[in-house]
């Protein structure tokens, strides 16, 4: 049976008629409209064909062709090699492919760092102290394995990037504008700006546009309005692959970007902390329906006081465990392909971030302190707005305003540090 000619087609004013029956007179333009104040968007809730896009040049629904599988990924502190290479193998053996070390210390111990790790089979990503360490590493690495070596350090954009770079992948920090409480219309301006930014000086320094796009990896949040981050990631794919055509590439997949998404902290809370593995699952389900290529799922009390994260870190990779093995989110690739409601979110946000960057391109980017301080300030009102909301309890989160838990017991948030004059936000702590 051939589906689409044994069904006729429903025209639009079908569609509308079936909408005001269901209203039962209600007006029909404002009862189905959604105005968000966080994310700076209004849409209607009834789409239809006629939304529908398909632009000419676009990754907005990625360059997957296999499946929609992505890295379960676990990141490392390393303060000493041989606890860090215990912490690694358990990762691995819990379900993590991918490892992001993070290094804390100057001289390090390759050997006892990498001990029974077979990096050919998984994906690994460090972020350095400084350029001498980088440099180190980049030597080191090759004795241990063919593949490229990967730098999620963030991407100073003031400083010079060079041909020592050649053969290493570098992170742009979008992450630190999520957890500073910024919206997906701030983010998706900033990862613009700051990819955009190291891809002219890398071009500037020798390398092709095909060199130069291969080298950049996107780390972004996932936060919790679930259709608005689906949508965010798929913009960011679309206006990053029209950055790129504008240089000219030779490869079409130069087009395509890495993303590396994960959870922030920012909706969290230490006072009903299970609550928050209800959080991680859908935010994870958005990233993964948005196509992402890796998700690291952060301990909800990674920066509580005192805890014992033995459990929450298990539960973390459980959660793409689970996301993979028994709900097969890794089989379809783009499974909400042909969402008329997606893709009318998607235009909204694409068109409003694109005016941003814009507006920060034409004082030179995020590099510069004017460009800086205009995505500042939009996200500090963001945020202002968000700890607004769930002051007046338009905005709930449970166990925090909402339904405390009667068992709390007390437990401090720990800092974050700042990124580039981004405040992280944690709204139990506002």
């Amino acid at each position: 049976m051939k589906l689409f000619t044994e069904f006729n087609p429903t025209t639009h004013e079908q569609w509308r008629a079936a909408v005001e029956k269901e209203l039962k007179g209600l007006p029909f333009d404002g009862t189905i409209t959604t105005k968000d104040e966080i994310e700076e968007i209004e849409f209607s809730k009834f789409a239809d064909q006629r939304n529908n896009s398909s632009p000419s040049i676009s990754f907005q629904r990625g360059a997957k062709s296999l499946n929609n599988d992505w890295f379960i990924g676990k990141l490392i502190e390393v303060k000493d090699e041989k606890i860090a290479n215990q912490e690694a193998l358990v990762a691995l053996n819990q379900g993590a492919n991918s490892l992001t070390f993070v290094l804390h210390k100057k001289n390090i111990l390759w050997n006892a760092l990498f001990a029974e790790i077979s990096l050919d089979f998984i994906e690994v990503q460090f972020k350095t102290i400084d350029e001498d360490q980088t440099l180190n590493l980049k030597e080191s690495f090759g004795n241990f394995s063919k593949k490229q070596l990967i730098l999620l350090n963030d991407i100073q954009i003031e400083n010079s990037i060079d041909k020592s770079y050649l053969g290493v992948q570098l992170g742009v920090n979008a992450f630190a504008v999520h957890q500073a409480g910024g919206n997906a219309i701030q983010e998706i301006s900033f990862a613009l700006s700051a990819g955009h930014s190291a891809l002219h000086q890398l071009i500037e320094s020798g390398f092709t546009i095909d060199d130069a796009s291969a080298i950049l990896r996107f780390e972004m949040g996932i936060g919790a309005n679930y259709f608005v981050e689906v949508a965010k990631f798929q913009v960011f794919r679309k206006l990053w692959a029209t950055i790129v055509d504008a240089y000219h590439p030779k490869e079409n997949c130069s087009h395509s970007c890495f993303i590396y998404a994960k959870t922030g902290f920012v909706n969290k809370s230490l006072k009903d902390p299970y609550t928050n593995l209800l959080r991680q699952s859908t935010e994870a389900m958005s990233a993964i329906l948005g196509g992402v290529n890796e998700i690291q799922i952060q301990a909800f009390d990674k920066y509580a006081q005192g805890a014992n994260r033995s459990l929450s870190e298990r539960m973390a990779i459980n959660i793409s465990n689970l996301l993979k093995e028994e709900s097969y989110f890794d089989k379809v690739i783009d499974p909400l392909g042909g969402s008329y409601n997606l893709d009318l979110i998607s235009k909204t946000i694409e068109e409003k971030a694109w005016c941003l960057f814009q507006e920060m391109e034409k004082v030179n980017g995020i590099g510069t302190e004017q460009g800086l301080s205009i995505l500042q300030k939009k996200v500090n009102e963001t945020a202002n707005l968000r700890k607004e909301k769930i002051k007046n309890g338009e905005t709930i989160l449970i166990g925090v305003n909402k339904f405390p838990n009667p068992d709390e017991k007390p437990t401090e948030w720990l800092e974050i540090s700042t990124y580039m004059g981004f405040e992280p936000l944690i709204l139990e702590k506002s």
